[in-house]
């Protein structure tokens, strides 16, 4: 489940996987909304159907029991327009909003706020800022046990074993953020659950994607296409922050990028 936990004596809402969970994660963006809305209506309709499945099979065995001479219908042209129909009608009023969710994931109503491109590597990510005089790129890995002092995050509720990586993607919320996702090797995958957000790294080629995180916080994701040994150890880590959080960030983070890190969750200015 994602819930909010403390940071620097501020509250920080993380979305990340929690033991034995079951549900979807909750919803960060707009596209994962439609998403949670689709799966809630498929299983309100789905389910008077594995109860329907259940109670027949059951009564059939407590009819066979008692009576072993089955009866059988060769032909029955009422009964088989019906099986037909009802699937029918079931598919198409799942078919609707999914297509409608395709849609929307696909066409991006507004122009970014900025473009973010994300390239995959064995066995790490890397994230390249296209920003009118501000340029760069950086490289984020998985933090390792030994490194969490180094970089401040020893809290494992808000960092967890296996997701918490050194540098996180950093974008602002509330804004439309284009993601260009590409690979420098082998096929990987680019997952935030949170987000609804899942999109393959190919060589050669661009994917195009783009979010608008509606709460501040850190969402966690991880490569969904295996990639080699290590693809299990190949976390994605997304800070939104607030549009003036992240102003400081991009001034310093060009230049300095533990500095710029140390900004934002210290919540320090630039004069």
């Amino acid at each position: 489940m994602s819930s909010y936990f403390k940071d620097n004596k501020a509250f920080m809402f993380v979305g990340k996987p929690s033991n034995w969970q079951t549900s979807l994660q909750r919803s960060a963006t707009p596209i994962m909304k439609q998403i949670v809305q689709i799966m809630s209506f498929t299983n309100v309709l789905l389910f008077p159907i594995l109860l329907f499945v259940v109670i027949t099979i059951i009564f059939l065995c407590y009819n066979y029991t008692n009576n072993p001479n089955v009866s059988q219908i060769n032909e029955n042209l009422i009964l088989e327009i019906t099986w037909i129909l009802i699937p029918v009608l079931i598919l198409s009023s799942i078919c609707s909003p999914s297509f409608k969710a395709l849609k929307y994931q696909m066409s991006q109503k507004k122009l970014p706020h900025i473009t973010v491109k994300v390239t995959a590597h064995q066995w790490y990510w890397n994230y390249e800022y296209s920003l009118v005089g501000n340029k760069f790129n950086y490289n984020s890995n998985m933090l390792k046990q030994h490194q969490r002092l180094e970089y401040k995050k020893t809290n494992l509720k808000l960092y967890p074993e296996l997701l918490a990586t050194d540098y996180e993607l950093v974008v602002p919320a509330r804004r439309v953020i284009r993601i260009l996702v590409t690979s420098d090797d082998v096929i990987h995958g680019f997952a935030v659950p949170s987000f609804g957000l899942k999109t393959d790294a190919i060589p050669g080629k661009l994917n195009d994607a783009w979010i608008k995180v509606n709460t501040p916080g850190i969402y966690y994701g991880q490569c969904s296409e295996f990639c080699g040994k290590d693809h299990a150890f190949m976390p994605i880590a997304i800070r939104t922050v607030s549009q003036e959080k992240f102003n400081t960030w991009l001034k310093l983070a060009k230049n300095n990028l533990d500095s710029a890190f140390n900004a934002i969750r210290h919540g320090k200015q630039i004069q």
